[in-house]
């Protein structure tokens, strides 16, 4: 009669495969939960950065070419790591399941409290040039996108809109769509807005004291750069805000400048302040298949 103990290196050979097995896809779980982690080297600041990457699910189930947003968050208080991007982007925002739905790669990259500025008064500061021009073409190499400006967008909330709506204004021709939730548009709002003192959230060290360096100001808002633009027709758009926002009256005065300068957009409002979940994500991504399907059709019509 053979003895138990025989088996028993068996037994735990297979315990340690079936843990091993176990492990790697609890792994897998992870990372499709939060995305692929790329490094992108900055050659303007010479520096790598880490940006999420959410990749549609039938990415590897077809040949075809995708459209990339990129989505730019608002101000916080991680560390520009990949610990930080991870904390920013948890899995509760479901960028995978929006990117399936939309059929777009979602790029989500972390540069701090930076307002997507090439700073003025913190030369070493590059993050326009980061975000607008080094991160499209790391992207564009890395996988099967459209590589046009018909195939970028830009998606951000509060200060991710100020970055949105500004970098399609610094470089329309590498970028089609622009879309702002509750956007930090005019970078003195906290003065012309809310009857503070100062501009507030670190805007001094980016761009000088607004009293003494008022010019900064009036080149990086929104409300300027938007002249950049004008009477465009083949760019769009999407302001977004919450009438209980406390940036309501920036976003509202920047609808009537959009009038002003003659460009396709979309201005919406919804109840409630300052908010950011999965469903601001959808309803600006909502809003970008919407523009991008007319300018699509208006280029064919030429």
């Amino acid at each position: 009669m053979m003895k138990i103990t025989n088996y028993l290196p068996i037994i735990f050979l297979l315990f340690i495969i079936e843990s091993i097995s176990i492990t790697q896809t609890i792994a897998q779980d992870k990372k499709s939960e939060y995305g692929e982690i790329k490094m992108v080297h900055s050659e303007s600041m010479q520096k790598d950065f880490p940006v999420l990457v959410f990749l549609p699910e039938t990415y590897n189930q077809t040949k075809k070419s995708f459209p990339v947003t990129y989505f730019l968050h608002g101000v916080n208080n991680n560390d520009v790591n990949e610990k930080g991007l991870r904390n920013l982007y948890g899995t509760k925002l479901e960028f995978l399941k929006i990117a399936e739905s939309y059929q777009t790669i979602i790029v989500a990259p972390i540069v701090g409290n930076t307002f997507y500025l090439d700073a003025p008064e913190k030369s070493e500061n590059k993050y326009a040039t980061y975000v607008g021009k080094e991160i499209p073409a790391f992207i564009d190499k890395q996988y099967r996108t459209i590589a046009s400006r018909e195939g970028r967008f830009l998606a951000g909330f509060s200060m991710g809109g100020y970055g949105a709506i500004s970098l399609l204004c610094r470089y329309p021709d590498d970028f089609s769509i622009a879309a702002s939730r509750g956007g930090a548009l005019d970078l003195a709002f906290g003065i012309y807005d809310l009857d503070w003192d100062g501009v507030g959230f670190g805007m001094e060290e980016l761009l000088g004291d607004y009293w003494t360096h008022t010019k900064n100001y009036h080149h990086n808002s929104c409300f300027n750069l938007i002249n950049h633009v004008r009477k465009r027709k083949d760019i769009g758009v999407i302001i977004e805000v919450g009438r209980d926002d406390f940036l309501y009256k920036t976003n509202s005065r920047f609808e009537k400048r959009l009038r002003e300068i003659e460009i396709p957009f979309i201005y919406a409002e919804y109840p409630g302040g300052h908010h950011f979940g999965k469903s601001v994500i959808s309803s600006l991504l909502e809003h970008i298949s919407y523009y991008h399907e007319i300018l699509s059709n208006n280029k064919n019509d030429k």
